[in-house]
């Protein structure tokens, strides 16, 4: 019985890191995917078979999604994988789309800001530690991936006209639980 504990804390504890590393890991322009969950609050949110194209598919507002993404372009973002996210996770099936691509606007995504002790961030005008700070901000926010390079995330703060970038370390992409 001891035994099984130890290896079930040893995998519950790696698949924390994993989780929290993905994102800080994440570069689109190399093809290794960029993690968000799904913020939209609609009907119901709508997959593309190409970027401004036609609807392949609407996800339930029923439930949670965690998008795994790769290639921003103009605001939209490739999807390669989507799961539905809570008590029965299970991968959801990509299917109708003509193109064999699915693709899925910013504006619906979303990531949480990982500051959970009210600590000061900021977005920046460029993805460097040295370039000017445009907003500076001590509570939890929503904001909107539009980009990625390297450990930085250009994002659009949910419901204001304020774009910038983030250290992607400071973003939690779990629509259910904050990534402590």
């Amino acid at each position: 019985m001891r035994r099984f504990f130890f290896f079930a804390m040893m995998l519950i504890t790696s698949l924390v890191t994993v989780a929290e590393e993905t994102i800080e890991a994440a570069n689109a322009s190399t093809g290794e995917p960029f993690i968000a969950f799904l913020a939209d609050e609609g009907q119901g949110t709508n997959i593309l078979n190409k970027a401004r194209g036609a609807t392949v598919m609407t996800l339930s507002s029923d439930f949670d999604y965690i998008f795994y993404l790769t290639a921003p372009q103009d605001g939209w973002w490739k999807v390669l994988e989507i799961w539905r996210v809570g008590d029965d996770d299970s991968e959801v099936v990509l299917e109708g789309s003509d193109t064999g691509e699915y693709w899925i606007h910013h504006s619906a995504l979303g990531l949480g800001t990982r500051n959970y002790g009210s600590q000061e961030l900021c977005l920046r005008e460029a993805p460097d530690e040295g370039a000017n700070a445009i907003y500076t901000f001590n509570k939890e926010l929503l904001l909107m991936p539009l980009d990625v390079q390297g450990d930085w995330v250009k994002v659009k703060v949910d419901g204001y006209d304020i774009i910038g970038w983030i250290e992607a370390e400071w973003l939690c992409s779990n629509p259910l639980t904050n990534c402590c």
